[in-house]
């Protein structure tokens, strides 16, 4: 099995200009590596057909291009999001999502690729499949992009030669884990997604969500690229989210908020608010007023959706009525908010839920 070091997604533009002198070339051949990997999303080294072929041999034999096998995957009855299992060079493994939205003509066409950043998760919360399977890595770079570049792959074949769409549009961290928990491997990977050696994305169309980690989101408002920034809320009260939400004792709503306003005033990126709503444990009116009084004055949004479906009795999901009467309170108070699509909740969609499947079976 190669090392992480020898997988070529793992790799920034210096370290592989650097692993390319080594193997005697000049150092250009890395961004002609790079074309071929982010823009021709070649899967093998043999497809780089303008490099010498004693340069790909040496590659080939010395380094590899792919960290995961997909083993498992779930596609909704309307076609429009996929869930993928993979396995990764250890035989751990990881979960990703794609999900298409607009296609009725509401809105402009998105394809968003969810990635993991951890294998589990270290955090905890007791609503969220992940959290209950405790937390066993970081993953390596490479191994959160070539997520992206699987579902690129895969919507390319789909797309076939209609080349003013890209494959994908969106990437949102939002998948098993805590990214401001494995920061750096993270933040290489946005480097590369942003790079226009790499796929190119903008900044806007980054995501990262974080349940409130705040020296890192102090952290990532100095960075020079300014992405999108979610924070898993689901409560307005230190009582309550401790319950939720266990790292909130460590950085209560106090210093979270803080944070978040610094994030605002620094980046000049409206931060979003991720409320999940579970039937009468966080979902009332009451709780919408708790919240509008906490995001008082902050340029932001919230996200809301009525939590995903598990076999858990305690976290069942908020009737429609009831989130429909929260989302009123939130707008009456002036929050800027949005009742967000459930997608694929046929095939339990949800972070976490179809790797905890596969572990059950197993």
């Amino acid at each position: 099995m190669k090392t992480a070091r020898n997988n070529i997604l793992n790799l920034s533009r210096t370290e592989l200009k650097e692993f390319v002198r080594s193997l005697g070339e000049p150092a250009y051949r890395a961004d002609q590596i790079l074309w071929w990997v982010y823009k021709k999303l070649a899967t093998s080294f043999e497809e780089m057909t303008d490099l010498p072929l004693p340069l790909r041999q040496k590659l080939a034999s010395g380094i590899s291009l792919s960290n995961l096998t997909s083993i498992d995957e779930k596609i909704s009855a309307d076609g429009q999001t996929r869930k993928v299992l993979f396995r990764l060079d250890d035989g751990k493994t990881i979960e990703s999502g794609f999900m298409l939205y607009g296609r009725e003509g509401s809105s402009r066409e998105r394809r968003t690729v969810c990635v993991s950043t951890q294998v589990g998760c270290p955090i905890g919360c007791a609503f969220c499949a992940t959290g209950q399977q405790g937390f066993e890595r970081n993953l390596n770079p490479g191994e959160i992009i070539e997520q992206v570049l699987y579902f690129m792959r895969s919507m390319n074949k789909d797309m076939g030669t209609d080349l003013a769409r890209r494959p994908v549009t969106n990437v949102v961290f939002m998948g098993m884990g805590e990214p401001l928990a494995n920061y750096e491997a993270v933040w290489q990977s946005i480097a590369m997604l942003n790079s226009k050696q790499g796929l190119n994305l903008g900044a806007r169309q980054i995501t990262i969500s974080t349940v409130g980690l705040v020296p890192q989101i102090q952290r990532l408002a100095r960075e020079n690229i300014h992405v999108e920034l979610a924070v898993s809320l689901h409560a307005a009260s230190d009582e309550l989210r401790n319950r939720l939400v266990p790292i909130n004792k460590k950085y209560p709503l106090r210093q979270l908020m803080a944070a978040c306003w610094e994030y605002f005033e620094k980046t000049g990126r409206r931060p979003t608010f991720e409320y999940a709503l579970f039937r009468g444990i966080n979902d009332s009116v009451g709780h919408a007023r708790e919240l509008a009084a906490l995001l008082e004055g902050l340029t932001c949004h919230v996200n809301l959706i009525a939590g995903n479906p598990t076999k858990s009795k305690e976290f069942v999901p908020s009737p429609r009525k009831t989130v429909l009467a929260f989302q009123k309170q939130l707008t009456d108070s002036g929050i800027s908010n949005t009742l967000r699509l459930s997608k694929g909740v046929d095939i339990e969609a949800g972070c976490g839920q179809l790797r905890s499947r596969w572990i059950a079976a197993r």
